[in-house]
C-alpha cells in the first residue's frame, strides 16, 4: 500500500514539473513571437534564450517606403543606404542607415504596424556607428493611430526599380567616381578599367551621355541570392546590376567585355554576314563607350603598324574622326572578297534626319570561334 502511494506521489511531482516546463515554453515563445528571422541575436528572459536573425532588406518597395517616411517626417534630405528587417507577426522593425545633406552618417529604427498602417521612428543620434549594432528586438504589440503616423507603401514596379538603379549609379559616377568605381564588378573592372585613372577618363569623355542617359529597355532575373537587372539606355549602353540587397550591388557597364555564357554558341549559329555585322556593332560599341584599348586590339597588325603605331595615336584619330556617339544606320552593304568581308555603312551622330553623317568601310577577316581582325576607313 505504501509503495503504491509512493508511486502516485512521484507521478504527481513529474506531472507538475511537466506543466511548469510547458508554461515556461509557452511564455517564452509568446515573448519572442515577433522576432524570428536571420542574423544571430538573442532574446533572454525567464531562463529561456530564443535566437533570432535579422535580414538585409531585398524588397525595394519596403526600402523606399521607409526612406520616404523618414524624409517626410524627419529630414527631407535623408538618403537611405542600407536597411535590415525584423519581421514580426504584426510589427515590422527596420534598422536604417543613411546620410543627410552634409553626408553625415545617420541611423534610425522605424517600426511599422502592418495591420494599422502606422509607424514609429526612433532616432539613434550618436549611439551607434554601424547598422549591425542596432538591436531590433521588441515586445511592442501595436502602434496606435494618430494624425501624424499613417504609413504608406509606395507603388514601385520593376521598371521603376530599374530606373532607380540607373539613376543611382550614373549620379554616383558624376558626383563620387571613387565610390562608383568600387561598385564595378571586380573581374570586369580588372579587364575594362584596370586603373581608376582609366575610369575617370571614361567618365570625362562620356559625361554628356551619362547625364542624358535614360532607361529604354530592361530585364529582371530573380535568383536565390541576388536579383539581376539588365538595363539598356537611350544610347544603347548596357548596364548589368547584381543586387544582393537594395542598393548593395555590383555593376558591369557593357555586354561584351565579359561575354555571356551562351554568346559563343549563339555566334556560331549566325551566317558569316551576320557575324560581320555583329562584330562591326561590337567595334562601334567600344568607340561609343570610349573603350579605345579594346577597339585597338581588334585591328589587323599590318594596318595597325602602318596607321597607329601606338594606342595614343589611335585614340587621337578616333577623337578627331568619329562622333561622340556613332549610330550605325544598319543599311550596310556587305560583300565577300576572297578571305575578307567588306562592310560599308553610314554612321550618324543621332537618328535625326539633320544629323551629320560619315561613310564607314570595314574590311574584316573572320577567325576561329568568335575571333576576328579588321581594318577600316572613315570619311
Amino acid at each position: 500500500m505504501k509503495q503504491q502511494k509512493r508511486k502516485i506521489e512521484i507521478a504527481i511531482v513529474i506531472l507538475v514539473i511537466l506543466v511548469i516546463i510547458c508554461i515556461l515554453l509557452i511564455y517564452g515563445l509568446k515573448k519572442g513571437d515577433s522576432v524570428v528571422e536571420q542574423n544571430n541575436n538573442q532574446l533572454e528572459g525567464d531562463d529561456l534564450t530564443i535566437e533570432y536573425t535579422v535580414e538585409r532588406l531585398k524588397d525595394p518597395v519596403k526600402f523606399f517606403s521607409v526612406e520616404k517616411c523618414i524624409q517626410k517626417n524627419i529630414d527631407e534630405s535623408f538618403k537611405a543606404k542600407d536597411m535590415t528587417l525584423l519581421e514580426g507577426e504584426r510589427i515590422y522593425s527596420f534598422a536604417v542607415y543613411g546620410t543627410d545633406e552634409n553626408q553625415k552618417d545617420t541611423y534610425f529604427i522605424v517600426r511599422v504596424d502592418m495591420e494599422n498602417s502606422t509607424f514609429r521612428i526612433e532616432e539613434l543620434h550618436n549611439s551607434v556607428d554601424d547598422i549591425k549594432q542596432i538591436d531590433l528586438a521588441t515586445n511592442l504589440k501595436q502602434i496606435q493611430e494618430n494624425e501624424k503616423n499613417a504609413f504608406e507603401f509606395i507603388n514601385m514596379r520593376d521598371e521603376d526599380t530599374c530606373r532607380m538603379y540607373l539613376r543611382h549609379f550614373t549620379q554616383m559616377e558624376l558626383e563620387n567616381p571613387k565610390e562608383a568605381y568600387s561598385k564595378i564588378e571586380e573581374e570586369y573592372r580588372k579587364e575594362r578599367f584596370p586603373t581608376f585613372d582609366e575610369y575617370q577618363e571614361y567618365i570625362e569623355k562620356c559625361k554628356q551621355i551619362i547625364e542624358e542617359g535614360i532607361l529604354a529597355k530592361y530585364l529582371v532575373n530573380y535568383h536565390d541570392d541576388y536579383v539581376e537587372y539588365i538595363l539598356v539606355d537611350n544610347y544603347d549602353n548596357y548596364y548589368t546590376f547584381k543586387a544582393s540587397a537594395v542598393l548593395d550591388y555590383t555593376v558591369m557597364l557593357d555586354n561584351y567585355t565579359i561575354k555571356l555564357e551562351n554568346y559563343e554558341e549563339n555566334y556560331k549559329k549566325l551566317t558569316n554576314e551576320k557575324k560581320v555585322q555583329a562584330n562591326v556593332y561590337l567595334f562601334l560599341k567600344m568607340i561609343n563607350t570610349k573603350d579605345d584599348r579594346h577597339a585597338y586590339e581588334l585591328l589587323n597588325e599590318v594596318f595597325k603598324s602602318n596607321n597607329f603605331a601606338t594606342l595614343e595615336e589611335f585614340k587621337e584619330f578616333i577623337q578627331n574622326n568619329f562622333f561622340s556617339y556613332n549610330l550605325d544606320t544598319q543599311e550596310a552593304n556587305i560583300r565577300e572578297e576572297g578571305n575578307y568581308y567588306i562592310y560599308e555603312t553610314t554612321i550618324k551622330e543621332s537618328s535625326s534626319s539633320a544629323a551629320e553623317s560619315k561613310k564607314l568601310t570595314v574590311i574584316m577577316q573572320l577567325k576561329e570561334g568568335t575571333d576576328f581582325v579588321m581594318s577600316f576607313n572613315i570619311e
